[in-house]
Parts: C-alpha cells; structure tokens; sequence
C-alpha cells in the first residue's frame, strides 16, 4: 500500500502541476488555485495517513476536499446537471457590480444654465413656485432633453436645489 501511495502522490503532484500550467496558458484565478491547494492538501493526507472518509460518502469527500460547504456542492451539482442535459449552456460565472451611470441626468454646462434659469423665472416672473413636473415639461421645450421627472429631481439636487 505504502508503494501505491507514493505513485499515486507522485501523480497528484504531476497533474496539479499540469492544472496550474494549463494546457490552454489560461491564468488560473485565485478560487481556482484555493481549490487546487485544498484538494491536493486532502490527497496528500490521505496519502500519508490513510482514507479517512469511506469512499461511498462521496459528497462528503468532495466537501471535504475542496473546503466547500455542502450546499455550496449541492448548488455546484444541480447546475452541472442541467448543463450535461442541456438546460444550461455552461456553468454560469458571478459578473463584476458595475455602477449604472444615468447618462440622461448628466448635463453640460449650457444644459445646467438653462435649467438654473427656468427654475429662476418662475419665481421671478410667474410669481409662483415651480414644480418637478412644471419644470421637466419646460425643459423639455427649451431642450431636446429625453430625460424623465426623476432625472430633473436629481440634476436640481446636484445644482444645490431644494
């Protein structure tokens, strides 16, 4: 047995450096490697001490071995299902959180003037308070603006507006 267990390390060894390299020189990211050291740290000790886990408790094997919680496994596999049977195209990746820029409440400096100026001549020369909807319909007519009421809201607070 003592014999096997060297081969068999010897192997792990030789195949996790071939992951790591990659056969595509695809870098491997960091929960990749954490994933590699972990499952070559479980061989390595069941090289040396023995199997501690039946082989039969395969989800057990692979939690422990990978360092990933059961559910996390559970979820892993259900959707590795759906790919080998075709619901699923790949195993779908987290997307980076990119921040949503409105680009309909940004406005040049001619565009701020302008509405600085419709919000002005309503207390100057209508004599009454302005309302959101009184100004995104003015601004509308004096700009080609496609914004909504929400937007004119935003770009009023940012101009320092109450």
């Amino acid at each position: 047995m003592g014999s096997y267990c060297t081969i068999f390390t010897k192997y792990v060894d030789q195949s996790l450096k071939m992951l790591l390299q990659g056969r595509k020189k695809r870098i491997k990211r960091s929960g990749e490697r954490e994933i590699v050291y972990n499952v070559y740290k479980f061989m390595k000790s069941e090289s040396e001490v023995g199997i501690t886990i039946p082989l039969s408790k395969v989800q057990k094997r692979v939690t422990e071995a990978t360092r990933v919680s059961r559910r996390t496994l559970c979820r892993v596999l259900k959707e590795g299902k759906n790919v080998e049977t075709g619901v699923a195209m790949a195993f779908s990746t987290p997307r980076k959180l990119r921040p949503n820029v409105c680009t309909k409440s940004v406005l040049d400096n001619f565009d701020e003037a302008v509405l600085r100026r419709i919000v002005h001549n309503f207390y100057l020369n209508e004599k009454q308070r302005p309302t959101l909807n009184a100004i995104h319909s003015r601004m509308c007519e004096s700009t080609a603006y496609g914004g909504g009421v929400t937007s004119v809201r935003l770009m009023l607070r940012k101009m320092g507006f109450r």
